[in-house]
């Protein structure tokens, strides 16, 4: 293996592991207590290693967010919703919407942290406005799909998406504050029945089949 090649592939191993790091520091220390050194002691190598890699913490932040964007795209692209019949499709998908997994894919204290930092830096902002659009462009074409099969009477679908995309980043930051653990099946559920109102869902008529 040749020289820049091996160094190619030592950056695509070690930079990943070094962001979870980084990430894990913002979760503990906050952004603000979040250095490279103490990356780096957290990892037990040289800041110097770190500083090859990004040269500052603004690159660096600015690559988590990129991991971070990374990671919804495959759990995007991953949505197991796999039923064709509409009535089924549109309760699984918003099973998968409102699960565990889906909220503890990043940590509410870590969000806050770095939501923060697009306020005043630029391009972090563009990249979260890049999520956003990647995940309302999903839900749109779902929504599309379940107004054609005339289950729901949402309207402008991408409006729509982008109304659901409120809630649910809505309800990823207020269960964090005001749900307890006994009464979160209850709450994710209000929460999933609220959004079929919104949508106008139309249910299958009895004796359809109605699970």
């Amino acid at each position: 293996m040749n020289k820049p090649l091996k160094i190619r592939k030592n950056a695509e191993l070690r930079k990943p592991e070094i962001l979870r790091s980084f990430y894990q520091t913002i979760v503990e220390e906050g952004i603000e207590g979040a250095s490279i050194g103490k990356v780096a002691r957290r990892m037990n190598i040289h800041p110097s290693l770190i500083m090859h890699y990004f040269s500052t913490k603004e690159n660096m932040m600015t690559e988590l967010v990129n991991y971070i964007i990374n990671e919804y795209g495959n759990l995007l692209k991953n949505i197991s919703v796999h039923h064709d019949e509409p009535h089924e499709r549109i309760h699984q998908l918003l099973d998968v919407l409102w699960s565990d997994e889906w909220y503890r894919l990043t940590d509410v204290s870590a969000d806050f942290s770095m939501l923060s930092v697009s306020f005043r830096h630029e391009k972090v902002n563009r990249q979260f406005r890049h999520l956003y659009a990647q995940f309302g462009k999903f839900l749109a074409k779902e929504l599309q799909r379940f107004m054609d099969a005339g289950i729901i009477a949402a309207g402008d679908p991408d409006v729509s998406a982008e109304v659901l995309v409120s809630l649910i980043e809505g309800y990823r930051h207020f269960k964090h504050f005001y749900v307890d653990k006994d009464s979160s099946e209850r709450f994710r559920q209000e929460m999933k029945r609220a959004v079929l109102n919104m949508l106008g869902y139309r249910p299958k008529r009895a004796g359809a089949g109605e699970k």
